[in-house]
């Protein structure tokens, strides 16, 4: 797992309510302005305990829903789309080791590109998050 400096983290296996939550804390630590999350519809996301924390942490997070089954709204999906097409999946990945380092090292690139990342948010359908 990556620190949260990185604001990502590879885990292994399914990701559920704890494990989310656990990241959430991770996010928000020392936060004094709220962290805006834009999620889809998975179980973990709409679980009884994630919105119990939602609420007691609302100072620090706010966490807003894409209509179900609406990848195109997503702006990560033009992280990944980025990652697979143009980064990573250019590559000759030899295990799993190695894509893992692969995928760090774009992402690291990645956060270094605002202009990029700024552009994930200025598609026809991901224009409503600057509204």
């Amino acid at each position: 797992m990556s620190t949260c400096s990185r604001r990502s983290r590879r885990e292994e296996g399914k990701i559920n309510t704890a494990r989310y939550i656990a990241f959430l804390k991770q996010l928000t630590k020392g936060r004094t302005t709220p962290l805006i999350v834009i999620v889809d519809r998975a179980p973990f996301h709409q679980s009884e305990a994630l919105r119990d924390f939602v609420r007691a942490h609302r100072t620090k997070l706010r966490v807003f829903f894409l209509p179900t089954y609406s990848p195109e709204l997503n702006p990560d999906e033009q992280v990944w789309n980025t990652l697979k097409n143009k980064m990573v999946g250019r590559q000759g990945v030899t295990d799993k080791n190695h894509l893992t380092r692969a995928v760090r090292s774009a992402m690291r690139k990645l956060q270094q590109n605002a202009e990029l990342i700024k552009s994930f948010f200025m598609l026809p359908e991901t224009q409503y998050v600057q509204d």
